[in-house]
């Protein structure tokens, strides 16, 4: 009986897994893809446009005890995390069929979502007591630009994923 509900628990979490699977290769992707364009862009431009980085800082202010690594360590999660929370929210939209998952789709969403971070982050610093002097209007710019390459690259991600999996079905 042990076994049978060990290898029931097992199927449940691989299944679960195996849903997310999508999910997380197109947070990695847009995420990833995002923040390279981040840093790109602030050595280009030479300010500082590193969501992660702009994140530990605003952590490190409000703890100022904290050690600086164990800020950046929190605003690379929290910036991670961010692009989970987007991720699933286009998955269910591109699950529906009502939104094929690739490039255009995800750029779209990935615009719709940087007007969504901008308001996030306006109210951040709005409400922070003590935010880093920055020219929010550039921020922002950039931080529209920047989901629209998170969500272009998640979008490619996700269809890969999908048509991998549709590909191992057909082989089956």
């Amino acid at each position: 009986m042990m076994r049978l509900c060990k290898g029931l628990y097992r199927k449940k979490i691989s299944f679960a897994f195996m849903n997310l699977k999508p999910i997380i290769n197109s947070t990695v992707a847009g995420t990833s893809s995002m923040t390279l364009f981040s840093y790109l862009v602030s050595e280009k431009k030479e300010e500082n446009f590193r969501e992660p980085l702009v994140l530990a800082d605003l952590i490190s202010r409000l703890s100022p005890k904290m050690r600086k690594s164990d800020a950046a360590v929190d605003g690379w999660a929290l910036h991670y995390i961010a692009g989970f929370g987007f991720s699933s929210l286009y998955h269910k939209l591109w699950k529906s069929g009502k939104v094929k998952p690739g490039i255009l789709s995800g750029s779209l969403l990935g615009a719709a979502s940087g007007l969504a971070g901008i308001l996030v982050w306006k109210g951040v610093f709005k409400l922070h007591p003590n935010p880093p002097a920055k020219d929010l209007k550039k921020y922002f710019g950039h931080l529209m630009l920047a989901h629209v390459v998170f969500g272009a690259f998640a979008g490619m991600a996700y269809k890969s994923k999908v048509e991998e999996k549709k590909f191992i079905q057909e082989s089956k």
